[in-house]
């Protein structure tokens, strides 16, 4: 075996090794997305790009108060990053979260920005479930 076909062997391990723990990320983040989806209404944002780096947030609203649950980030630039919570968003109205001036102390921007992406995800769907039940109830 030359030195190129030895090359390629470990470069071919080495991607089926990165696709394997891509897999178990996903995985365990959607499994807590799942577990979340049963505290209120629940939506996942996204900030950032390729060589930024990408930040994920998991919001928690609940539908009447329309107050923040809970809310996880997932950042990072491994496959071994995890959600954690960012508890300086929790007790915030969906409003607050939508309005491009709010500031949260404490909040790096990026996370906001995603929080802000799913905070629109969660208006949506709850303006879409008040529609249904105005149209249901004519």
């Amino acid at each position: 075996m030359n030195i190129v076909e030895q090359f390629a062997l470990v470069a071919l391990a080495a991607w089926l090794i990165q696709l394997g723990l891509a897999y178990r990320q996903a995985r365990v983040f959607y499994r807590r997305i799942s577990s979340l989806r049963k505290l209120g209404r629940c939506a996942t944002g996204l900030a950032g790009g390729r060589y930024r780096g990408r930040v994920y947030v998991a919001l928690v609203v609940h539908p009447l108060t329309r107050l923040v649950i809970k809310a996880e980030k997932l950042s990072g630039l491994t496959v071994f990053a995890t959600l954690k919570p960012v508890t300086q968003l929790e007790g915030h109205t969906l409003d607050e979260l939508l309005d491009p001036q709010t500031t949260i102390e404490g909040v790096p921007p990026r996370v906001l920005e995603s929080a802000r992406s799913a905070a629109e995800a969660i208006q949506k769907s709850l303006d879409k479930a008040t529609i249904a039940q105005v149209t249901a109830t004519a």
